[in-house]
């Protein structure tokens, strides 16, 4: 239980941000593959701009994490 807590308490103070911007990226995935999936674009088309979005998405993330 002590445990947990420590966790979560580590969690909340510096590396909270990780997780949180973890959630952002995962929402932000969802949602670019919602849209790719409701395209109405080539295959092809479509696909490059979910990964364009996903390298924008990571690399935004990235800058924003300090390791």
């Amino acid at each position: 239980m002590a445990d947990e807590e420590a966790e979560q308490e580590r969690l909340s103070r510096g590396e909270g941000g990780c997780v949180a911007e973890l959630q952002r990226l995962g929402e932000r995935l969802q949602e670019l593959e919602r849209q790719l999936r409701e395209s109405r674009v080539q295959a092809v088309e479509a696909a490059t701009e979910y990964c364009q979005q996903l390298c924008q998405g990571l690399s935004v993330a990235q800058a924003g994490v300090q390791w």
